[in-house]
């Protein structure tokens, strides 16, 4: 009975904490999955390209702890601004940002997997996809101008 009271004791606040976050936080954990897949993807495929190359850092770590901290503020603010409420009431004009940061997420995910196979394995996709890839800056997503490719 003595284990029954301490569980109980433990899971009210746990409970609450976890409430809050699935309605506050974020909510959609099935994404985070499929995003932490690809994530883990992409940062294998680096890894392996690094190793290779032979100049794998420690710096590495840092730009994925930075990946984490800035997806996951976009996966806050996109649930904040896609659910929050005004007199009770759900607004709904906003649900689109959602969606877009969702996809935005795994578009760039995936594109740094597509460059990541590329580099590893020259070849894999059509010389179109590749060629149209290289015209953008992975970093920041811009368009390189003509004068430094």
């Amino acid at each position: 009975m003595r284990h029954f009271r301490l569980v109980f004791i433990v899971s009210l606040p746990v409970n609450a904490i976890l409430n809050f976050c699935s309605v506050y936080i974020f909510s959609d954990w099935e994404f985070v999955r499929y995003l932490v897949v690809a994530m883990v993807l992409d940062t294998a495929l680096g890894f392996i390209i690094h190793w290779r190359n032979k100049d794998l850092s420690s710096k590495a770590y840092g730009m994925i702890a930075k990946k984490i901290i800035t997806y996951s503020a976009a996966l806050i603010l996109s649930n904040i601004v896609t659910n929050f409420t005004i007199h009770g009431e759900r607004v709904g004009t906003l649900e689109w940002f959602g969606t877009f940061v969702c996809t935005m997420l795994m578009v760039r995910e995936t594109l740094s997997i597509i460059e990541n196979i590329e580099e590893i394995s020259p070849g894999t996709f059509p010389k179109a996809i590749i060629k149209r890839l290289k015209l953008f800056d992975s970093e920041t997503g811009e368009r390189i101008p003509k004068n430094k490719k």
